[in-house]
């Protein structure tokens, strides 16, 4: 097993990084968390004492959440024979310059997309690697809710944003559907959002409660992306109809692990089809739940990411 030292920020909502943390962890690798956030609060000459932690703990494997590490820090690290592990999940039809500055100086910098590879190497990124995301083997599962508050015919987990489909097409199923939203800014757009902060267990309860969950990214016109609202939703058996982006037939079979559409005309009759089929519906509920327990949850991982730096990049799909 290895010695890793995990670079990332604390997020009570979403939890991504804790549960990283753990799986490292329950998979028998010695493990130390630093949050560059809180320490530089806490500590005089932070990124010193940050440099001093990385020295007495002799990590194996940096890994590094995001853009989640003072480049003082990183330089040291690279400048040593330590592996370094980038994961960017994020997207931005730009390069930020301080994401390249960084990813430039790591073995290893993984992105939850493929259609934005030329766009990485052209910043000068010169080995950009395609990473899936992946829920939680503990806390996205399967709930059972009783109150009214988590039940819906269809539910939409995420921010409002101007300019994107996910608010007119909330709305045009409101028409028909009782529809619920849970996120920030809903009241923008002249919505209430239930809750504006969903932690991982309400996900669980909002996919238990709705007939149907939406999936509506920021984009669909990039191959291989897809936020990890899909990962989520499926490890708490959640049935997921979201609009479709090139490459996700390498993982899942449509109608059979989720279903997708691909514009809104599709969405509006595929709801109005499957809010008739409680029965399809459970059924791809279940196999898209027990695929993403059985090969994406984090501690997969995190096995993905030991494997990469001792044996070589991964291949997709699986």
């Amino acid at each position: 097993m290895s010695r890793i030292i995990v670079f990332g920020k604390s997020k009570r909502r979403t939890k991504t990084v804790a549960h990283m943390v753990r799986a490292f962890k329950e998979q028998g690798n010695e493990t130390d968390w630093l949050n560059p956030y809180k320490i530089r609060r806490n500590k005089k000459e932070a990124n010193k004492w940050m440099g001093n932690r990385i020295d007495s703990f002799k990590p194996d494997i940096v890994f590094i959440y995001s853009q989640d590490i003072p480049m003082e820090v990183l330089e040291k690290i690279t400048a040593s024979r330590i592996k370094t592990v980038m994961y960017y999940e994020d997207w931005s039809p730009e390069v930020p310059p301080s994401l390249t500055e960084k990813a430039k100086l790591v073995d290893f910098f993984l992105v939850t997309n493929r259609g934005m590879h030329k766009q990485y190497q052209k910043a000068g990124i010169a080995n950009p690697i395609y990473f899936v995301g992946a829920c939680d083997r503990h806390d996205h599962r399967r709930r059972r809710p009783y109150l009214p508050v988590w039940k819906s015919d269809i539910a939409f987990i995420g921010k409002a944003r101007s300019g994107e489909p996910r608010v007119a097409l909330t709305k045009k199923l409101g028409e028909e559907f009782k529809v619920k939203v849970y996120g920030k800014d809903w009241s923008n757009f002249g919505l209430k959002a239930t809750f504006r902060t969903v932690r991982p267990r309400n996900y669980g309860l909002i996919c238990g409660g709705a007939k149907i969950i939406l999936g509506a990214d920021i984009t669909h016109s990039v191959e291989g992306y897809w936020s990890n609202r899909l990962w989520l939703t499926l490890g708490c058996g959640g049935f997921f109809l979201t609009a479709y982006a090139q490459g996700m037939e390498d993982f899942f079979k449509n109608k059979k692990h989720l279903v997708w559409y691909h514009d809104e005309q599709e969405c509006l009759s595929l709801a109005r089809e499957y809010m008739s089929k409680p029965q399809e519906r459970r059924i791809i509920a279940r196999q898209g739940y027990e695929l993403v327990h059985k090969y994406y949850t984090f501690h997969h991982f995190v096995n993905r990411v030991v494997s990469l730096c001792t044996e070589g990049p991964v291949i997709w799909p699986r």
